[in-house]
């Protein structure tokens, strides 16, 4: 048996989950009755479209990172789809052997197929940012767990903040990491040089957005200032928005267009971001309580749960006005391309596992679909 050959045979749960995920997409389209073309041209692949094709036009367009309409400029529509593809096969193949050392009780198939079935499946078929982001932020958290690239983490690291905004949040949870070891090291000269190769690269990546935006709009936050003024959207926090999510959910104080359609779809939204919230900080809790009772601080593990606490607490800094609009539109796909849930759900037992699976594939059936019928708030 050659190499190729034992490589394949080795991974067929990561090219099945890969393949379950694109026909877990063709169902969808299927059900919507939607075709491919037009689903790709919906809501954010407008936007890096016309980024690609004219540039940052106006301060509302800031919002959305540089990689993918360069990707777009360059390599064309077909060019992004290839590469996420791409990125999403080889996302899954990191996932994998990130959980193989993680040692959970859940097989490793199962945690795989219940990413393959998330949202992610409609939307690395997309001209968004999920598959690429997915594929960075977990291969940035192999390279650190594997402390022997530091140069390339950084570039990964640099190119996840390029990408998607919310990849500064691992830029910061890994360098807090990188800072355990140090104190933890008996050769410091190690892990100094280790911290240099890795945020000099990545801090500059890292600028060259910013940068731009304050020479061009003259000034370099205007992707979060965007937010407020371009999107209408409100400044919130994390308790408050949980509030506004349970109110939205169990009360009728919002009757937004008065339609009982967009009523149920926005009651919806608001269920599954609630649900979710709730669902990654029980996994911190559990990661955390595991640590403790072990008696041994994880690193791997501390970087995992801070990056998810920043995630949540970033999330719900910013929602639409809810006597407009659905408040947390769209968070549950930010929630699907985030790695740790994965990882939780790796300690889970095979019997909970399977239960999110299932869960997992509730969620991107009504979702998706929906999304592929262009309803604007999924």
């Amino acid at each position: 048996m050659d190499k190729f050959t034992k490589f394949l045979k080795d991974n067929k749960d990561v090219f099945f989950s890969f393949l379950g995920a694109k026909l877990l997409f063709a169902v969808i389209l299927f059900i919507s009755k939607a075709t491919y073309p037009q689903v790709l041209g919906f809501f954010d692949a407008k936007h890096y479209r016309l980024i690609a094709a004219d540039g940052y036009y106006v301060d509302g367009a800031t919002v959305f990172f540089p990689v993918i309409p360069l990707i777009i400029r360059y390599l064309g529509d077909v060019g992004l789809i290839i590469i996420n593809q791409i990125a999403f096969l080889a996302a899954l193949f990191f996932l994998k052997k990130i959980l193989i050392k993680l040692k959970g009780e859940a097989k490793v198939s199962t945690v795989l197929a219940v990413v393959a079935v998330s949202p992610l499946a409609l939307f690395t078929s997309l001209e968004y940012t999920e598959a690429l982001f997915f594929f960075l932020t977990i291969f940035a958290f192999y390279l650190f767990a594997e402390d022997k690239y530091p140069l390339l983490l950084g570039l990964v690291l640099g190119l996840s903040v390029a990408t998607r905004n919310t990849g500064s949040l691992l830029f910061f949870a890994v360098f807090i990491g990188m800072c355990m070891r140090f104190a933890k090291a008996q050769k410091k000269g190690k892990s100094v040089m280790d911290i240099i190769l890795c945020y000099v690269p990545a801090t500059a990546i890292s600028l060259i957005y910013p940068v731009f935006l304050q020479i061009k709009f003259g000034s370099w936050k205007i992707f979060m200032d965007a937010q407020y003024t371009y999107w209408v959207r409100i400044p919130s926090n994390v308790f408050k928005t949980a509030w506004i999510s349970a109110k939205v959910l169990f009360t009728d104080i919002y009757k937004f267009d008065g339609a009982i359609d967009t009523i149920v779809l926005f009651k919806i939204n608001e269920a599954l971001s609630l649900g979710l919230t709730i669902f990654v900080t029980v996994l911190i809790v559990r990661e955390i309580l595991l640590m403790r009772k072990k008696r041994r601080i994880n690193v791997g593990s501390v970087v995992a749960a801070i990056y998810s606490v920043l995630f949540i607490v970033a999330l719900g800094m910013t929602i639409r006005d809810p006597k407009i609009d659905c408040p947390t539109d769209s968070f549950y796909r930010y929630y699907a391309s985030l790695f740790p849930m994965y990882l939780g759900i790796g300690r889970f037992s095979e019997k909970m596992a399977d239960i999110c699976m299932i869960i997992s594939l509730v969620i991107s059936l009504v979702t998706s679909s929906v999304f592929c019928l262009e309803s604007f708030f999924f």
